[in-house]
């Protein structure tokens, strides 16, 4: 098999993964990100798409390449993989929830979803998931996890008939294998942040997650922002959406609070925001939505306050009904991919106050409140007050939610559909 370039000879898995399951492929001078990115970059290039100039083909350009073509969404039989599906709070939860119950509003679609154990999220025909129990004999958490993403789903997916393997974050997959391959990058984190480094076990599957994406027929990621920091041309860029608004939210009572909506891993600062928030003169009540898995340095302590009033994880229902009723969506979050919380409050029609990062800058189309990207407290504390006084004024915080509105209006899981379906639909013609 050439380098980066895919097995379409119907070889399947067991063939490949017999020369051992924890076969480590050397890097070259060809495994360079440079090298990766010249290389995908000749490879997909000859898919002719109408795209921007940052490689995303909008909803306008993917109706437009439908109408021109006389036909509408190509049928398809996607492998999705759905270790996340169980996670639905996290970020890669909410990519394939969004993404599959769009799906299965399509006539000319089936999906075929290994999950690791039995569930019946809302929206996905329970026909295509299928329990794959990650493999008892394997002890130790990441390791079954390593095992059931490398060797279990692909063995899978190689004996059904596939148009697609969908895999929506990067994962150590093995090299070569008899359909087309997908993978979406949701941020660069994991692989660049000092603050993640683990240990041997835990560098080893991310380098293996890294290298997965040469392999890939088609890359994408979530925003324009990882798209830049990607480095790799090619890479479409296929956006996030938020849940749907019930047609009726419950009134609360939060017309005083600030509420924050998201995880609690170091990155998200959560500490620093509660830390923050209490030097105001007169501070506000904090509602926080979600919570933090385990105590560890990668999930620090949060402290406790008379004005915290921590819910827990939420249905989406209860979240837009708490956001709605509230006073603001405060974020402080110094690392994001794309940021849905923040899609979800500007959606939902209250201010937005995060920190000023490219992303955030990109999601709200420069509407959101920002604050600056320092860990500084009396920095954090003067922005944060100058904001709250700012929403106090009836006319700007009016100004301020529709601009925010009309940002969060480009976004939705129907548009990123059309994206992803038409994505494949050429990449897998232009293979041929």
């Amino acid at each position: 098999m050439k380098f980066g370039i895919p097995n379409r000879n119907k070889q399947p898995y067991e063939s490949v993964l017999s020369t051992g399951a924890f076969m480590y492929f050397a890097p070259t001078h060809k495994t360079t990100l440079l090298g990766i990115s010249n290389f995908l970059h000749h490879f997909f290039s000859r898919v002719s798409l109408p795209l921007n100039h940052k490689g995303r083909m909008d909803e306008d350009h993917a109706s437009e390449f439908i109408r021109s073509h006389g036909k509408e969404i190509p049928k398809f039989t996607i492998g999705f993989q759905g270790w996340f599906l169980n996670q639905p709070y996290t970020g890669i939860g909410q990519h394939s929830l969004g993404l599959l119950r769009e799906l299965a509003l399509q006539k000319n679609i089936e999906c075929i979803i290994p999950v690791p154990q039995k569930i019946t999220p809302k929206g996905i025909p329970k026909n295509w998931l299928h329990v794959l129990h990650p493999k008892l004999w394997l002890l130790h958490p990441a390791l079954k996890k390593w095992y059931w993403e490398r060797i279990q789903v692909p063995t899978f997916f190689a004996q059904k008939k596939l148009d697609w393997e969908y895999y929506p974050y990067p994962s150590p997959l093995p090299p070569a294998g008899p359909h087309f391959r997908a993978i979406t990058v949701h941020d660069l984190i994991l692989w660049k942040d000092p603050r993640y480094k683990g240990n041997r076990l835990k560098s080893y599957y991310h380098l293996q997650a890294r290298r997965s994406l040469i392999h890939a027929d088609q890359l994408f990621t979530v925003s324009e922002s990882v798209h830049d920091e990607l480095g790799i041309p090619a890479a479409k860029v296929l956006p996030n959406g938020a849940a749907q608004i019930p047609a009726k939210l419950k009134k609360l009572n939060y017309q005083d609070a600030l509420v924050y909506l998201g995880g609690y891993d170091i990155r998200k600062n959560v500490p620093e925001m509660v830390q923050t928030v209490a030097t105001i003169k007169h501070p506000p009540r904090l509602v926080l939505i979600g919570q933090s898995p385990h105590q560890s340095r990668y999930y620090p302590a949060v402290p406790e306050y008379p004005y915290t009033y921590p819910l827990g994880f939420l249905p989406d229902e209860e979240v837009y009904s708490v956001l709605k009723s509230s006073f603001a969506f405060v974020n402080f979050s110094d690392s994001e991919g794309f940021n849905i919380p923040l899609l979800q409050a500007m959606t939902v029609g209250i201010p937005a106050i995060v920190r000023d990062l490219p992303v955030n800058r990109e999601i709200s189309n420069n509407a959101a409140l920002f604050l600056p990207d320092t860990h500084s407290k009396s920095s954090l504390r003067q922005a944060l007050s100058d904001k709250l006084i700012l929403l106090e004024d009836p006319t700007q915080r009016k100004n301020i939610i529709a601009a925010q509105k009309k940002a969060a209006a480009r976004y939705s899981w129907k548009k990123s559909l059309r994206i992803f379906l038409n994505q494949l639909s050429r990449s897998k013609h232009a293979a041929r």
